[in-house]
């Protein structure tokens, strides 16, 4: 019995694989977040402690990968309905980066709404990609302009005569 045991346990560490992903986790920074706060020490940062949030994106790479200088892209859209993109090198097969958004940008911007995270390569390709549950493409005013005056200069469903239907009701 023992050495089915330690067979199948031998087996499972064999047949295991390393993943390779990239994930973002999104933290509330507040007095909680201040270390003297679980220590009872002397903080001068506690009669105004920083408030806002953070965004830490870690990532696990094949080696060969790092062959084509791999970059870590940040998309965050706000709570103001504004976005911006942050770029970080990758230059190591394991890591992390972390974006704050604290005090007076955190009360402009009114937190983080959303965010994504992909692993893009020199060449543009998205080698991983990891999304917020509520992750959708932040659309401008600019680009429904746009959009709406190319739709003006080509034929459109109205400029076709009305059709009748298939089925005549009585």
């Amino acid at each position: 019995m023992k050495s089915y045991k330690l067979i199948s346990l031998l087996l499972l560490l064999l047949s295991s694989c390393q993943k390779y992903e990239v994930s973002v986790s999104q933290h509330l920074i507040n007095r909680d977040y201040l270390a003297s706060t679980h220590a009872a020490t002397p903080d001068p940062r506690q009669a105004c402690p920083p408030m806002g949030e953070m965004l830490s994106a870690n990532w696990i790479l094949p080696t060969c990968l790092l062959e084509e200088e791999p970059s870590l892209k940040l998309h965050v859209i706000y709570k103001n309905y504004t976005e911006e993109i942050f770029t970080y090198p990758i230059e190591n097969k394991r890591g992390y980066v972390t974006y704050f958004l604290i005090n007076d940008d955190f009360f402009e911007k009114k937190g983080i709404l959303t965010y994504k995270a992909e692993i893009i390569t020199e060449e543009g390709e998205i080698y991983r990609e990891w999304k917020h549950q509520l992750w959708v493409n932040l659309i401008t005013l600019e680009e429904l302009e746009i959009n709406s005056s190319a739709m003006d200069s080509s034929s459109s469903v109205v400029d076709h005569p009305i059709q009748g239907s298939v089925i005549e009701t009585p």
